[in-house]
């Protein structure tokens, strides 16, 4: 102790550890008060963020002097030829130096109470930031230590610590860049995201190994680097440094192994906003399966840090989730494999079934999770009787090629035969319900099952034939309450096949469903025979507000009917009708009625499903409307992050506060400690 209060002693005499902390100070408060007047919050997440950034400055500024220093004056090699220990040594010297950096980051206090006054704050949050300061500072102190003790001048370890501690702070850029097993270790060694956990309000076991393995690794450095007055005998060997290096290597090795493997966390948000709801964690232990994330990032980015945080929560549960990131700029053919088109996706694959998030949720990533690792696969069921298109017919009206590419996508695919004794049993283990082509109406009784299958939470996909036949306005009647209604009227366009402006060659996507995502970014167009107009019918409908309706395909400009109406004309929707039901957040589920309408049934039958974009636009409106609904239950009610309302006044209150006032302090002392260096 006494040997770290005159290191303590000698550094606070320092005018250059006064301007030091000076600068801090007010680079500090004009990071804290320029993020506070642009985003109005009680918060410190994007200042824990930012300020983060300068510790590769300020830590190698304060080792500067505890050996490169004392080797410029010459006083190193007395200090050295001391019987004491180079551990001692080394261990006052890093401990007076974290000390220090820890007491100048502790103003991150004035700035909680700043925003108290104003807010509530989450302080256990603003707590595990704070400490995530200290963490990354032990360990960045005890680097540029190492480098003191190689240094042969102040100056020269200043900008080498810096170089190196710069060099550690990028390496989060480098993964995504490089991919494979070297990116992972790179990965591995990069601090930026570790600590980014901690200002979201996340203290987690694998991160503090993670800075004591780095702290480790430092201080045996500084250790190993230190010369050794005694001659290099066997003797010497086992004893003294030498064997302090030894075991110094063994503690990295062994916590930074610890690290990888390490399965705890503490979240101190309040509403536990960053621990899996208990409904995620059972959707887990049902997996026995490993599960993969591609996550689509730009390396080094905040989705990347999110993405990481919010898989980390998941594989504390199950360890045999693996993330992996790819930069769609750096890996296009692996980004167009897996099907992402936009930064801040995920891929969640389970047994080589995928599905792509568009989020980063908890919600999100729990649905799919579900929905992949289902043992019973979803049905598709083809009505019969009424004239539709066969599964089972191999010519060209049939639908044995649109029923075997689903079968292929896991679905079962089966005939259901409404009328007959049991169908309304049979009906309520479809998961979607395909009308293909109708051409005689349903009886009443087979229309009223259909009319509440919708009703209950139905997926439903149709065909409209278009014959002409009178099973179309039946049709209609049903799809009508559902904001959709199909024109009977035959679409002619000039952008056709050759002669033949019949055959519509479609190659307009006027939305971005996911059923022409793909579609559309390939500029795949579809062959459409037959075409009728699906229009919408929801103008004053009193639930109005609780339907999407989103148009899929549409006509040219060059478009008309047989009643020489010109186009464009919109030839499929689909409908879906959602709300929320439930009072308290653990009863809340989705009501949700999906329906699917396509203005011919051409589109999907054999002698047409393999021309151009056909059979991908069927097979991917069939799984979206069927796709299971989002699990509610996997989130939580969270309160938010309280805004600030602040006056002209207030804010040059927290200026001088936040700013003026505590640089006021080191100002005054640097003065002093001036003047006492003249005096000599």
């Amino acid at each position: 102790m006494i040997g770290i209060r005159n290191e303590l002693k000698t550094l606070l005499v320092s005018p250059v550890i006064w301007a030091i902390v000076l600068a801090y100070f007010i680079v500090s408060g004009i990071f804290f008060v320029a993020l506070l007047f642009a985003r109005q919050i009680a918060d410190l997440e994007s200042y824990f963020a930012n300020i983060e950034t300068t510790f590769v400055v300020l830590a190698p500024i304060i080792a500067m002097r505890s050996f490169a220093e004392e080797r410029r004056t010459g006083s190193l090699d007395i200090t050295l030829s001391w019987p004491i220990s180079r551990w001692k040594l080394v261990v006052v010297k890093f401990v007076s130096n974290t000390l220090l950096s820890w007491a100048i980051v502790s103003i991150v206090w004035i700035y909680v109470w700043i925003l108290a006054v104003r807010a509530p704050i989450e302080v256990g949050k603003a707590a595990a930031g704070y400490l995530g300061l200290l963490m990354i500072l032990m360990m960045f102190s005890a680097i540029a230590l190492a480098i003191s003790a190689r240094a042969s001048s102040p100056t020269s370890a200043a900008f080498v610590g810096f170089g190196v501690l710069l060099t550690i702070w990028i390496l989060n850029f480098i993964p995504g860049w490089i991919g494979g097993r070297i990116g992972s270790i790179v990965a591995y060694l990069a601090p930026t995201s570790r600590v980014a956990n901690t200002g979201r309000g996340i203290l987690d076991l694998g991160d503090a190994l993670y800075f004591i393995a780095g702290t480790a690794l430092g201080l045996t450095l500084t250790a190993w680097w230190l010369k050794e007055p005694r001659a290099r005998s066997l003797k010497g060997l086992l004893r003294g440094r030498y064997l302090g290096v030894s075991l110094g290597l063994v503690i990295v090795v062994g916590v930074g192994a610890s690290s990888v493997a390490a399965r705890g966390q503490l979240d101190l948000t309040p509403e536990k906003r960053f621990t899996l709801t208990e409904y995620s964690a059972n959707v887990l232990r049902r997996v026995s399966a490993p599960i993969s994330v591609y996550g689509f990032v730009e390396p080094g980015s905040a989705q990347q840090a999110e993405m990481q945080s919010l898989i980390r929560r998941y594989q504390l549960l199950k360890p045999d989730v693996e993330l992996r990131f790819i930069d769609p700029d750096a890996q296009p053919a692996i980004t167009f494999e897996l099907g992402a088109t936009t930064y801040g996706q995920m891929v969640v694959e389970v047994e080589n079934r995928s599905e792509l998030v568009d989020d980063i949720l908890e919600i999100e990533v729990t649905s799919a999770i579900q929905r992949l690792s289902r043992i019973t696969p979803p049905v598709a069921c083809f009505t019969v009787g009424h004239g539709e298109r066969d599964i089972s017919d191999i010519l060209p009206g049939g639908y044995l090629q649109f029923a075997t590419r689903l079968q292929e996508l896991g679905f079962t695919t089966k005939k259901i035969a409404l009328a007959a004794e049991g169908g309304k049993e049979r009906l309520t283990s479809c998961t979607v319900l395909i009308l293909g082509g109708p051409r005689v109406e349903f009886l009443p009784e087979e229309k009223t099952m259909i009319d509440n299958y919708a009703a209950n939470d139905g997926r439903l996909v149709v065909f409209a034939d278009s014959s002409g036949s009178s099973a179309n306005d039946q049709l209609n009647d049903m799809l009508r309450p559902w904001g959709v209604a199909v024109r009977p009227s035959l679409t002619y366009d000039r952008s056709s096949l050759k002669e033949d402006p019949g055959a519509i060659v479609v190659y307009r996507y006027p939305s971005n469903s996911p059923v022409t995502t793909r579609l559309a970014r390939q500029d795949i167009p579809l062959l459409v025979i037959g075409a009728q107009p699906v229009e919408n019918v929801l103008v004053g409908l009193s639930r109005e507000s609780e339907a999407w309706l989103s148009p899929l395909i549409s006509t040219s400009s060059r478009s008309w009917l047989e009643d020489e109406t010109e186009g464009p004309f919109v030839l499929a929707i689909v409908a879906d009708w959602s709300s929320v039901e439930g009072e308290e957040l653990k009863d809340l589920a989705i009501s949700r009625t999906r329906i699917g309408v396509v203005g011919t049934a051409e589109l999907a039958a054999n002698g047409y499903f393999e021309r151009l974009g056909n059979a991908d636009f069927a097979t991917r409106l069939v799984a979206w409307v069927a796709r299971e609904d989002d699990i509610i239950n996997a989130t939580r009610q969270l309160q938010g992050v309280p805004r600030v309302v602040l006056t002209e006044d207030d804010r040059t209150r927290i200026i001088y506060s936040g700013v003026v006032i505590p640089a006021i302090i080191p100002f005054l002392i640097l003065i002093g400690a001036l003047l006492r260096s003249r005096r000599g």
